[in-house]
């Protein structure tokens, strides 16, 4: 993931540790807090020796800093280390996680998102074609509805991918670069098409295996072309239906290939 990378060349040792404190969510960020409860499970890093400035402002820089502040504690292990903590633990309706450890799967819209996603889109899939209009215009709608709830949850990847500060639209224009998804995007991409920019119409993005930048160009533009339907509507819902089934089957398998927790320190 990008934000280990960031990290990975500037650090000399990673150790399992604990510390005392819970962890509660906000905005779909975790968030530590020093409350005298509990444990929270994570990891010691330790910086190559001149490598400490870099790292931390590599830490900032990605991090933000309207809700997270640095303390200094003692872990379990008798370790000090400095550990971002929730800033202003009061405002923005913060929720305890009840769990020792966060991990991506926490978020919901990982799991009963997607989930909701793929329920809509199968039963689109299933619904008869039939002469009135009206019947298209729900298949469309609906499978536009999916559409768009797909690419808020791949919003949502990206902060944690580039940094919840990082412009959401850049950070979405970056999807691509993730690890494993050009690989992704040629298996799951078997067609062939372009869409224009309702904005400028001499304007174009094409949907290419052979390039996933050019392939979430496409997807996205699709996401942002609006329509209402009208006699367009068997091409349209054939555009917005096969480019939900994709990117819900690409944005699946690159989740499944990440590493565990365990795995990743191990890198």
């Amino acid at each position: 993931m990008p934000a280990h990378e960031r990290l990975s060349g500037l650090i000399e040792k990673i150790s399992e540790d604990e510390i005392l404190g819970e962890l509660f969510v906000r905005d779909g960020l975790p968030m530590l807090k020093l409350n005298g409860r509990g444990l929270t499970e994570g990891f010691l890093l330790c910086w190559k020796t001149g490598s400490e400035t870099e790292g931390y402002q590599k830490v900032c820089d990605f991090e933000p800093r309207k809700h997270y502040k640095w303390e200094e504690v003692e872990l379990k292990s008798g370790q000090q280390a400095n550990v971002l903590t929730m800033l202003n633990d009061k405002k923005g309706n913060p929720e305890h996680l009840h769990k020792r450890a966060w991990h991506l799967r926490d978020d919901a819209v990982f799991g009963s998102g997607l989930d909701t996603v793929e329920k809509v889109f199968e039963e689109v899939d299933k619904m008869p074609r039939s002469d009135p209009l009206d019947t298209d215009l729900e298949r469309f709608f609906r499978s536009q509805m999916a559409y768009l709830l797909l690419w808020s949850i791949l919003e949502r990847l990206s902060a944690f991918c580039f940094g919840p500060s990082a412009d959401p639209t850049g950070r979405i224009m970056q999807l691509y670069e993730l690890p494993g998804m050009a690989d992704i995007d040629r298996k799951r991409v078997s067609r062939s098409d372009k869409v224009s920019d309702s904005r400028d119409p001499g304007r174009a993005y094409r949907l290419d295996a052979s390039d996933a930048k050019q392939s979430f160009k496409y997807y996205y533009q699709v996401r942002s072309n609006l329509s209402h339907g009208g006699k367009g509507v068997h091409s349209d819902f054939k555009k917005v239906h096969e480019s939900l089934r994709e990117l819900l089957a690409t944005t699946r398998d690159f989740l499944a290939q990440l590493p565990s927790s365990d795995e990743q320190q191990r890198r």
